[in-house]
């Protein structure tokens, strides 16, 4: 397993805010705060839209396995989407420097460099 975590960040469309992913890390969950259910995500997507934009409070996890960077949906309301693919949730999908996430109506860009 890589050391350093998993690479890259992602970039919000609609602000172009980076998100950087906390390094070290192997597995990330997106979604948005909710201190009432004790909801912490790693990713937190409230400041860029998630509440308004259909976010889950745990919507999708993106995880190392091996050196692939691979996303999942966690059955969220609204789902993710790479690509404009719907993911089935359950069924991780790798992910690629350049793809395109919507997790629900909030779209990002995955980068690496």
């Amino acid at each position: 397993p890589s050391p350093t975590g998993i690479p890259g960040r992602l970039v919000v469309q609609v602000s172009n805010a980076a998100i950087p992913f906390p390094p070290g890390r192997t597995e990330l969950i997106v979604g948005r705060e909710d201190p009432v259910s004790n909801v912490f995500p790693e990713i937190d997507l409230t400041d860029h839209g998630g509440d308004e934009g259909g976010v889950s409070r745990k919507h999708a996890r993106i995880f190392l396995q091996g050196e692939r960077v691979l996303i999942e949906d966690l059955n969220s309301t609204n789902y993710t989407h790479v690509n404009q693919q719907r993911l089935t949730p359950g069924q991780p999908r790798p992910l690629d420097p350049g793809d395109e996430i919507r997790f629900g109506r909030v779209k990002l860009t995955y980068k690496v460099t």
